[in-house]
Parts: structure tokens; C-alpha cells; sequence
């Protein structure tokens, strides 16, 4: 089983929660393909970071993996959805509605979520004048596509449990492959299926 894991990445505290979330998801799945970019040198990291790499170098890198992954992870938080997160989800979802067997799990650890702190104090004095708003904001797009495609839970625990309940069905899959490239898929039965470039 491949899975992607996306969010921001610039940060400080992007590289502990993403380093963090991969030996959880590491720890708890032995032998799964995690592709973190925050991992990936040769662009992330102080040294990857002192080379050039234009947007299609990036673009083709990123398809690359998400076009053989099976679950992408995605944190949307922050006051905006990351741009790199959103154009992911967006790509796995058209892959999901195509008809290719994948996930989307997305994170919220936003601690200002509505279902966890709905107050009247905070509907009153939130609706009281402009600004005042208490709650957090998702894009509900990029929201609904995550729950079109799987799941929205608000900690890599959840996400861990989500994966447990469907990796079997990437176990079956993988058995019943005997070929594939970025071009081709051929199963053990002879059938095969031509990917779309």
C-alpha cells in the first residue's frame, strides 16, 4: 500500500507534525510506502532548498508519486488550505471519480472547529458585529471532496484507524497484479488497463 502524505511543509512546525505523523504511520503499518515530502532532499531541507528546481520539475515530480498512491493524507490546516494540498486533493479526487481505487483521508486539527466548541456565548458575541466570528473555516469544496473520496478526521490516530480498515483492500489488489507501469496495468487474469497520460 503507497500512501502521500500532503500539507504545508515550510514551516518549522509543518516539519515536526509531518516527521511526527510519518513514524506514527510508519510504527503503526509495518511495510507501507510512505512518500512524505518534507523527506524528500534533493527539493525540501536546507540543502534542497539552495537548488532550483522550476514548477513542472515540481509538478511532474509530485504527479509522479500521487499517480501510484493509494491514500493521500492531507492536512488542510490553516486559516487557508495550503495551494499544493488543495491541487493534490483535487487530482486524487478526479483519479477517484475515474474509477481508480484510492482514498483521501483528510486532517483538521483546528482546535476552533464548531462541533467541539459551540457555545451560545460564542453565536452571540460572533454574530454581534463584523471580525467576530469564533469558529474555524474549511473551504467547503476542498472539504466536500475529501468526504466524497473517504474521510475528514482531526488527528493522525483517526486516520491511522481508517487505513487499518481498508488496507486489506490494496493487499487483495496488489496479489492481483502482475505488471504495471506508468503506462499499463496487466493482471494475473490477462486483463488489462491503459492509463491515461
Amino acid at each position: 500500500m503507497k500512501i502521500y502524505l500532503a500539507g504545508s511543509i515550510f514551516y518549522y512546525g509543518d516539519l515536526l507534525r509531518n516527521l511526527e505523523w510519518a513514524k506514527k504511520i510508519r510504527d503503526a503499518i509495518p511495510g507501507v510506502d510512505l512518500y512524505s515530502p518534507v523527506e524528500n532532499t534533493e527539493f525540501n531541507g536546507v540543502e534542497g532548498k539552495k537548488k532550483f528546481g522550476d514548477s513542472q520539475i515540481i509538478a511532474d515530480g509530485d504527479n509522479k508519486r500521487l499517480n501510484n498512491t493509494d491514500i493521500l493524507i492531507a492536512c488542510i490546516d490553516g486559516d487557508i488550505i495550503p495551494a499544493g494540498t488543495s491541487a493534490e486533493i483535487g487530482k486524487f479526487h478526479e483519479k477517484i471519480e475515474r474509477g481508480d481505487h484510492k482514498y483521501i483521508i483528510g486532517i483538521c486539527t483546528d482546535n476552533r472547529q464548531c462541533y467541539l466548541t459551540h457555545s451560545e456565548a460564542k453565536d452571540l458575541g460572533g454574530s454581534s458585529s463584523l471580525g467576530e466570528q469564533q469558529y474555524s473555516y474549511q473551504n467547503l469544496y476542498v472539504t466536500g471532496l475529501i468526504k466524497q473520496a473517504g474521510v475528514l478526521v482531526s488527528n493522525i490516530d483517526d486516520a491511522i484507524d481508517f487505513i487499518k480498515k481498508v488496507e486489506h483492500e490494496f493487499e487483495i489488489e496488489e496479489k492481483q497484479i502482475l505488471y504495471m507501469d506508468e503506462n499499463v496495468t496487466i493482471f494475473r487474469d490477462g486483463t488489462h488497463t491503459f492509463k491515461n497520460k
